[in-house]
């Protein structure tokens, strides 16, 4: 059996938080937040606050495939930044997470953080009173498995398969429950 070798994260990447800033809705670039996403981190595409793009430094906007994380609140989980999102910042609830693409590739970091194993980890190691968070020195402490990058794009393309799937019986359930909903009310309905 071969030995992994297990890096931090603090040498593959470097690491900023997202943005405080007030935000409305006439405006021009995309404010994300957690309640954009998913508890597993799939963007909603359901954004309602904007800012101004003269009121942001360009190097806050997001690139492709920087890796948001949620540092704080009670679901952790990352997202890979897609630029056909369109223009946009992260809030200070996310860590940008920018990675050396010639160690590791994005993709397969979002996958190793959004594993049960490393949210365990991060809910382990979170801080809080009230509002969980995870300090940024826990967050570069966390040790990825680190893979030749052929093995990491097969890790990937598992992962997107199993997100296809997930989401094809997220569907097949709504309409089972939708289905379900529509042969009782039909079967009890007043005649």
């Amino acid at each position: 059996m071969k030995l992994i070798p297990y890096i931090k994260l603090d040498l593959l990447c470097q690491l900023n938080f997202g943005q405080h800033i007030k935000s409305g809705q006439d405006k021009d670039v995309k404010f994300l937040q957690v309640k954009n996403f998913t508890d597993d981190g799939v963007f909603l595409n359901n954004v309602e606050n904007f800012v101004s793009s003269s009121e942001i430094k360009n190097s806050s906007l997001l690139k492709q495939n920087d890796i948001l994380f949620v540092g704080k609140g009670l679901k952790f989980f990352a997202y890979l930044f897609q630029e056909s999102t369109g223009k946009a910042i992260a809030s200070s609830v996310f860590y940008v997470i920018k990675v050396n693409e010639e160690m590791v590739l994005p993709e397969y970091i979002v996958c190793i953080l959004n594993q049960p194993k490393s949210i365990s980890y991060f809910l382990g190691a979170s801080a809080g009173s009230s509002i969980p968070s995870i300090r940024k020195k826990e967050l570069l402490d966390f040790e990825i498995p680190l893979l030749t990058i052929e093995e990491q794009e097969d890790v990937v393309n598992m992962y997107k398969l199993h997100l296809q799937q997930q989401a094809v019986l997220a569907s097949l359930k709504e309409k089972k429950q939708k289905l379900f909903n529509q042969t009782i009310n039909q079967l009890t309905e007043k005649k």
